[in-house]
């Protein structure tokens, strides 16, 4: 999937489902006030945005703007939340959002409600009401991980479409009303915005808000069509299907905790969010964790980040101080384990460790993009109550001209649906049983042999800037040789890179810039 749309195609959208006979029906709020929740929006995002229209133009904004406010009159409250929602995605800026209020707020993303909490709306007639299911989606699809009682026999079935739309298009549609910078926070909010019939039934996915038709497959390939009636009040248990076992399962509650795994020579760390006011300071934690390893002689220490949407990024530097000074600043000794969730400051301190260690990163690729908007402030528009939030600052990655659309892992470990309903973690798995090469040369070749180019350069940069190593030159033959082999499997741009770099930072050697020369040659 893309990581932008167009503008164009969201504003076509937009006006497509503007221009749809909708019956606003008995709205609470009066057009004259959503109106001016409309106009609230618009000025507090031109106003406190660090750089609102880096996506799309002023123009396009105003004009999705004014299309929805020609439009009031016709739409029902919901639809008039949604179009706000839509409106604010068009920034593609994953701290700029409006919270869509929901009938079941435990059950919504805590990276939407923030670390200032939300309050609901000053009415609930804005509050969306909730499928009777929930999803996940993991490498394999989409799936039900948990549902009310009667519906409890569809946990652990693969969703292939709802209503007449096939999954895949009514993922891809759920783009339009999420806040997102890259393809995997998009995919970590599809699954929360399918389970809220209102949103799509909006976004045509689904035909009746009231009843949603849901296909689903077991593991057998079994095929079964499901009516579920949309949960009209509160209060209802959902029952979960996925083991609760596996350890980065087990305290995603709680800010912060560890366990030493002596019969995995591992010491075992999940940060979920970097809190406020401590009661513990973030340093004799760190400490406690490195003192914790060193008793129990474990040669590695996992730092688990898969649940971290983020908080307080001061309390990323004691852990990067303390790690970076001990020794599991190796590598093959020090990992951290991302995901789709690793967000706002948790990003950050992959920046640190990126920048600052020799950690291996496994898993997924992170949910923010190095260099990205954030700190955002939080908003209540004066009608209705519902809540806005608007980045007003610009963090910049510690790579000058840093255009990822994500920091990616050393180790892939993509989680798969039957992996977390058998209680396995495929990700901790990797990162266990991972046996570093042998030499600088060797491990970079491993990431440019699965395309990681920008990992392997910078396992180069970070080894040329350990003061630990007296002569870095040592490395230069076996680089050279690496490259060569590079070339000859057809990775003539690895090898061109690494040349350039060797090159660039012991210049002088005839040979590497004959080869420098033929390798440019090539990539023409």
């Amino acid at each position: 999937m893309r990581a932008v749309l167009l503008p164009t195609i969201h504003l076509i959208m937009l006006a497509a489902i503007l221009q749809s006979p909708v019956s606003a029906g008995s709205n609470t709020l009066s057009d004259q006030q959503w109106a001016g929740d409309l106009r609230q929006l618009s000025a507090s995002v031109k106003e406190l945005h660090f750089k609102p229209f880096h996506v799309i133009s002023e123009a396009e904004f105003d004009a999705a703007v004014a299309a929805l406010d020609a439009q009031i009159p016709q739409l029902s409250d919901k639809d008039i939340v949604i179009e706000m929602a839509r409106i604010m995605a068009l920034l593609r800026d994953g701290h700029s959002r409006l919270h869509i209020p929901r009938l079941y707020p435990e059950l919504a993303l805590q990276a939407e409600l923030g670390h200032s909490g939300t309050k609901p709306p000053h009415f609930d007639s804005l509050r969306f009401r909730q499928s009777p299911v929930r999803f996940g989606l993991f490498d394999d699809g989409l799936f039900v991980v948990a549902a009310t009682p009667k519906h409890r026999k569809l946990i652990g079935r693969q969703v292939v479409s709802i209503d007449d739309t096939p999954i895949e298009k009514a993922i891809e549609a759920t783009r339009h009303v999420s806040f997102f910078e890259n393809d995997w926070r998009a995919k970590l909010m599809a699954p929360d915005r399918l389970a809220l019939p209102e949103v799509t039934t909006n976004l045509e996915i689904s035909n009746n808000a009231d009843m949603v038709v849901v296909t689903t497959r077991d593991a057998e390939g079994r095929i079964q069509t499901s009516q579920l009636q949309t949960l009209s009040r509160s209060g209802q248990a959902f029952v979960s299907g996925i083991d609760i076992s596996p350890l980065w399962l087990r305290k995603t509650s709680h800010y912060r905790w560890y366990e030493v795994l002596p019969d995995r020579d591992a010491i075992y760390v999940q940060i979920n969010e970097f809190e406020e006011n401590p009661v513990t300071p973030y340093g004799d934690f760190v400490a406690e964790t490195i003192a914790a390893a060193r008793d129990a002689s474990v040669s590695r220490y996992v730092i688990d980040l898969r649940h971290n949407y983020g908080g307080i990024g001061a309390w990323v530097t004691p852990f990067v101080t303390g790690l970076i000074n001990s020794e599991f600043n190796e590598h093959g000794r020090l990992y951290i384990l991302t995901g789709r969730t690793t967000f706002s400051a948790a990003q950050f301190m992959l920046h640190r460790f990126e920048e600052y260690s020799h950690a291996l990163f496994v898993g997924e690729p992170s949910g923010a993009k190095p260099s990205h908007f954030g700190d955002a402030r939080r908003i209540t528009l004066d009608n209705s109550g519902l809540t806005l939030r608007i980045s007003t600052i610009y963090w910049h990655s510690w790579l000058a001209n840093d255009f990822r659309d994500a920091i990616r892992p050393h180790i892939t470990a993509p989680l798969t649906s039957s992996a977390v309903f058998d209680g396995y973690d495929p990700v901790l798995e990797a990162a266990l049983g991972y046996f570093s090469p042998p030499g600088l040369a060797a491990r970079m070749d491993e990431q440019f042999r699965q395309q990681k180019n920008q990992n392997a350069l910078l396992l180069y940069q970070r080894y040329m800037t350990d003061a630990r190593f007296g002569n870095h030159k040592e490395a230069v033959p076996g680089l050279i040789s690496m490259a060569n082999k590079l070339a000859e499997d057809g990775f003539i741009r690895p090898a061109y890179f690494v040349h350039f770099i060797v090159n660039s930072s012991f210049p002088g050697d005839p040979q590497i810039e004959s080869d420098l020369a033929r390798l440019k040659a090539l990539m023409e």
